[in-house]
C-alpha cells in the first residue's frame, strides 16, 4: 500500500524558480545593453576627438601653407615691381594676386571640406619700413569642418620677409653717409660688398673731381641706384 504525502512547497517552487529566471534574464539583459551603450558612447568619443585632431591638423596646416605662400608672394612682388620700377600700391597689388592664385588652386581632404576666401583690400595689412622692406598681417575667414561635425575657423596670416623693394634706395643712402668718413675707398668697397654679398647687392665707389658717386646693383634684379655725394 503506498501513501503519498502532499507538500505546499513542491506546488510553489516552480513558479518561484520561473520568476527569478526570468529577474536573471532582465538583468542580463539591462547589463548588456548598457555595456554595449558605453562601448558605442566611448567609440563616438574616440570618434569625435580623433575628428577634431584631423580637422585641427588640416587647419594648421592649410594656416602654415598660406603663411609661406604669403613670403613667396611678397618676394616674387618685390623683384617684379622692382625691376619695372614700380610703386608700393604695385606690390601690394601682386602680393594679393599671387597669393589669390594659390587660393584658387583649393586644398583637398578626406572627409574635410574647406573653403577659404580670396584676400582683398581689407584681408591684409601692409607695414612699410624705413628701410625698404614691409611686414604683412592679414585674416581670412576660412573654414574647415570634418564630416564627423568638429570645424576650425579663421586663418591669420603674418610674413615679414627680407627687405627688397626700395632696398637698394636704403643702402645707397646709409654708404653715402658712411663714405664721407672713409679715407680708403676701394678697402670699404670691398668690406661693403662682403656684407652685401648675402642680399645679392653689389656695392661701387667712384671718385670724380673729388665727388664720390655710391652705385648699389641689384645682381638679380639688374637694376641699380646711383646716389651722387
Amino acid at each position: 500500500m503506498s501513501c503519498y504525502i502532499y507538500n505546499k512547497c513542491e506546488r510553489g517552487g516552480a513558479p518561484t524558480f520561473a520568476v527569478f529566471a526570468v529577474f536573471i534574464i532582465i538583468c542580463s539583459s539591462v547589463a548588456i545593453a548598457y555595456f554595449q551603450a558605453a562601448r558605442q558612447r566611448e567609440a563616438s568619443t574616440i570618434q569625435g576627438l580623433m575628428a577634431a585632431d584631423v580637422t585641427r591638423a588640416a587647419a594648421s596646416s592649410i594656416r602654415i601653407e598660406l603663411n609661406e605662400a604669403l613670403v613667396t608672394a611678397i618676394t616674387a612682388a618685390m623683384y617684379e615691381v622692382g625691376i619695372g620700377a614700380g610703386t608700393k600700391e604695385n606690390v601690394e597689388e601682386k602680393v594679393r594676386e599671387y597669393l589669390n592664385s594659390r587660393i584658387s588652386c583649393g586644398w583637398i581632404y578626406p572627409n574635410i571640406k574647406v573653403d577659404v576666401p580670396y584676400c582683398d583690400e581689407n584681408s591684409l595689412v601692409f607695414r612699410w619700413q624705413p628701410d625698404g622692406s614691409v611686414a604683412v598681417w592679414g585674416y581670412l575667414g576660412a573654414w574647415m569642418e570634418h564630416v564627423e561635425g568638429p570645424a576650425a575657423y579663421g586663418v591669420e596670416l603674418h610674413a615679414a620677409p627680407y627687405p627688397r623693394f626700395l632696398r637698394l634706395k636704403h643702402v645707397a643712402g646709409q654708404v653715402g653717409e658712411q663714405v664721407a668718413r672713409v679715407h680708403d675707398l676701394n678697402a670699404f668697397e670691398n668690406e661693403l660688398n662682403d656684407n652685401y654679398a648675402c642680399e645679392g647687392l653689389r656695392i661701387e665707389l667712384f671718385l670724380i673731381d673729388n665727388v664720390v658717386s655710391v652705385e648699389v646693383l641689384d645682381i638679380y634684379g639688374g637694376r641699380s641706384v646711383i646716389l651722387g655725394e
